[in-house]
């Protein structure tokens, strides 16, 4: 249960409505981080759906090495299993939907052998374009890694029969680096902006086994953020905490009130190390209204903080092609919610767009919202927690639903195979 598994979780349930069978090919779970293994989330995923684990290659060679991901040592079995599945002859289309990117490699080698197409989806860059003046990798293995991250996608891209991404600055920039090959995805019809979608019996699931807590009338108002924190967050988090420390200055009643709790903030985290957005709280002022649990929860213990909150945060990183996984199912929920974004982002445009999804502050390259400005975007976003409104966003997220998501890969998926 991690967030880059949730496309091919979410396609599962809703591909096969759509007249597509779907079978996955995944390392078992064994092989990855066992923090991320879940015993609770077993619900989530659909029963009926034939999953091909492999193990790895060599593990203790790896290891030896100092390799400790599962990527390389199970790249080889991920390749021969994929081999043996289509050689069978069954399979139309191969899709690619992980941040494990060595594995978008094997699109290519298995086109080469089988002639079946492939797409890749992008939720994040592969390889990272360098701004003018900005410093390379340094050492020799960060430039090893460089250089060989660059050669695999170049291969993988250039040979993919489609692109998916979440952000159109994914796009573009892979458009601006391998347009000379002419990939069969420039064509329009090949290539689609999908960004995380929301299944809404997630949340069904979730509120099942929900216990009811007691309301009173001047209860806290719980404000509840699940997700990476550290140093990736520092300009989102700090701007929010000014923009409450404004408004503590300006003696509002709301501010007393607010218990803003931030979970599963960083991975590995240790009893006794540094809370870092704590500490980002403590230097704006506000420490006493803050509480970090860096510890990791569970996909279910994400959804039931969700819907035990009065608000909900979404902090953005620093990267102007950045759209949060969780953005949608947040508004799904129907909780009041404040976003804090980078300006250029699409998930920032997507806020200016729809504000019926909720409120977003913003930070740019050299600047950032004012202050005062964010205490009142900040003051509004609680009024509604203090009230406890239930937000109905049917309507605004219909296309953001996984089934609508299901819908637009499969146009994309049909056009790639029309003319394969």
């Amino acid at each position: 249960m991690v967030a880059d598994m949730h496309r091919v979780r979410m396609l599962a349930w809703e591909m096969p409505r759509l007249g597509w069978m779907v079978e996955v090919l995944t390392p078992r779970a064994s092989e990855v981080r066992q923090d991320i293994v879940e015993k609770d989330s077993d619900a989530f995923f659909p029963e009926d759906i034939k999953a091909h684990e492999v193990g790895s290659f060599c593990r203790k060679a790896f290891e030896a090495i100092g390799s400790h991901t599962h990527a390389w040592r199970t790249l080889w079995p991920m390749y021969r299993r994929g081999c043996s599945l289509l050689a069978s002859g069954r399979f139309d289309l191969v899709y690619f939907s992980t941040t494990t990117f060595v594995f978008f490699a094997l699109g290519s080698r298995w086109l080469t052998r089988f002639g079946v197409p492939y797409v890749l989806d992008f939720h994040d860059p592969w390889v990272k374009e360098q701004k003018a003046n900005e410093r390379g990798p340094t050492g020799w293995k960060r430039r090893i890694a460089q250089s060989l991250s660059e050669e695999l996608e170049c291969s993988a891209v250039v040979n993919a029969a489609g692109l998916v991404a979440v952000s159109p600055k994914y796009i573009e920039s892979l458009s601006r680096r391998y347009a000379r090959y002419h990939p069969a995805w420039l064509a329009p019809e090949r290539n689609v902006v999908i960004p995380f979608g929301t299944l809404p019996e997630d949340l069904v699931e979730a509120r099942r086994l929900l216990p009811k807590v007691a309301v009173t009338e001047r209860a806290e108002i719980a404000i509840h953020y699940v997700g990476a924190g550290g140093s990736i967050m520092a300009r989102s988090f700090s701007l929010i905490c000014r923009a409450v420390a404004s408004l503590r200055a300006e003696n509002s009643p709301l501010v007393n009130r607010v218990r803003i709790r931030l979970f599963g903030t960083t991975y590995g985290w240790k009893a006794g190390e540094t809370k870092f957005l704590e500490s980002v709280a403590h230097n704006a002022g506000v420490g006493d209204l803050i509480e970090e649990q860096p510890e990791r929860v569970s996909y279910r213990r994400s959804l039931e903080l969700l819907l035990q909150s009065n608000g909900v945060l979404i902090l953005g990183v620093d990267d102007e092609g950045y759209m949060p996984s969780k953005l949608f199912s947040y508004a799904l929920s129907g909780k009041p919610l404040l976003a804090c974004l980078r300006r250029e982002s699409p998930a920032y445009a997507k806020f200016q767009r729809t504000p019926g999804l909720g409120h977003a502050l913003w930070f740019g390259a050299q600047d950032e919202m004012a202050d005062a400005d964010a205490g009142r975007k900040m003051e509004t976003f609680l009024k509604e927690s203090a009230s406890r409104q239930i937000l109905d966003r049917r309507q605004i997220l219909e296309p953001h639903l996984a089934s609508a998501m299901a819908r637009r890969h499969v146009e994309l998926f049909e056009a790639c195979l029309a003319k394969s």
